[in-house]
């Protein structure tokens, strides 16, 4: 039975900014800037050790259109690499790295194919004499919001036929931005043995027959980003698929959650603290992390004064570190903070303010004066439908809290 073994990548941003963590200490500043970077030198190591037929890179190599020296060498050394091992590589530009034909570019070595702005099939024939058709296209400028699947067509005979795409899949992207449009039902039909996908940055597989998948980013940036991420291994016969995940990220975004028990003191959460971080310590990755913390009643900590106290705690000489990045307080007796204006003077007024600003262009009428603030606009993320309910469902019960405290119902 024929078989190959590839590896697939996308979304490797080398070079990002990593807009907002600047502000960091500057050890942990550069171990995040040097990030992308490690974690491709791991996925070229693990190429040659599998020593896999090929590799595939679905578009983003770089962050932006204007790719540093310094990040295209790195991204040289790497396939210099898998060059001096007889690998090739076969990858795309995407939406964030899109080829520009009048800036001059680091040549990268023969293994390397780069697809054209066209959709175009290459060949490749594995030391096995097993033969694989590819295809793919790279993109010539930021914004290609037109669907590109009818040019992606099997042609001539080969073992395996394998599209790389760059884009978004129509129902399920409310994260990113739409480019290079397509549905599930429509590709599968295409008659291609696999679909190497990029553009999404979490894990998906799409489709099993074919598969059709993403592998996600290399690096998470930010805490939208959470969890491991790395390098797929494919493996692809006649009659099946496999693909296994190799986590390869030196950073690691998570999301925690410490429960206190109902009117617990100060020292019920330093303790709690202390032992969810003596948990992380020791380990082989560095963790950004969002620590949630349940509480029964209204209660209120200073998550600043705690946010303080912990950074300043971290040993910037070790090698990993463990950094609180976020504290947010979770008030689990959601009944009385959920239903408290039923009962307030004012509870009319502040409802029908508070559906009024579940229409979108009426929450943005209200907060435009942060996105019009160069020193501000540029750290506040894209908002989802489900991200504003959420802002404003916080603010309905932070206002409650507020006012009970100002008017005493909280003794």
């Amino acid at each position: 039975m024929k078989e190959i073994k590839f590896l697939h990548i996308a979304d490797l941003h080398l070079d990002s900014p990593f807009i907002g963590l600047s502000t960091l200490p500057q050890p942990l500043f550069s171990a995040v800037q040097e990030s992308t970077f490690q974690s491709l030198e791991r996925i070229t190591t693990i190429a040659i050790k599998e020593a896999v037929d090929f590799v595939l890179i679905a578009g983003d190599i770089y962050d932006s259109e204007d790719q540093s020296v310094r990040a295209q060498a790195r991204f040289l050394k790497e396939m210099k690499r898998l060059e001096a091992a007889n690998i090739n590589v076969f990858m795309i530009h995407g939406n964030h790295d899109f080829i520009e034909k009048h800036k001059e570019k680091l040549a990268l070595p023969n293994n390397v194919h780069v697809f054209p702005e066209q959709v175009e099939v290459t060949s490749l024939q594995t030391a096995s004499g097993v033969h694989v058709h590819l295809y793919g296209f790279s993109y010539n400028e930021r914004h290609i919001r037109s669907s590109r699947v009818d040019e992606y067509n099997v042609q001539g005979d080969a073992d395996f036929h394998i599209a790389l795409l760059h884009g978004s899949e129509v129902a399920s992207s409310e994260e990113h931005d739409v480019y290079a449009p397509f549905r599930v039902q429509e590709i599968s039909k295409k008659g291609f043995d696999y679909w190497a996908l990029g553009h999404i940055h979490k894990r998906q597989l799409l489709a099993e027959f074919p598969s059709i998948y993403y592998p996600g980013n290399i690096q998470g940036r930010n805490r939208k980003e959470s969890g491991e991420k790395g390098a797929s291994i494919i493996t692809l016969s006649e009659a099946n698929t496999s693909i296994d995940f190799i986590e390869t990220s030196p950073i690691i975004w998570d999301e925690v959650v410490i429960s206190l028990p109902e009117n617990s003191e100060i020292n019920t959460f330093y303790r709690e603290m202390t032992k969810l971080l003596e948990s992380y310590r020791g380990r082989s990755h560095s963790y950004f992390l969002h620590v949630i913390v349940q509480m029964a009643n209204k209660q209120k900590l200073n998550t600043n004064d705690w946010l303080q106290m912990l950074q300043e705690e971290v040993e910037l000489e070790d090698t990993t570190f463990v950094w609180v990045h976020k504290i947010t307080i979770e008030i689990t007796n959601k009944s009385n903070s959920q239903t408290w204006h039923e009962h307030h003077l004012a509870g009319k007024e502040i409802m029908h303010s508070y559906h009024k600003l579940q229409d979108e262009s009426a929450f943005y009428q209200a907060v435009e004066g942060l996105y019009l603030e160069s020193g501000v606009s540029r750290y506040l993320d894209d908002l989802s439908e489900q991200d504003r309910e959420t802002i404003l469902n916080e603010a309905l019960m932070e206002l409650g809290m507020t006012l009970a405290e100002v008017e005493g119902d909280n003794k």
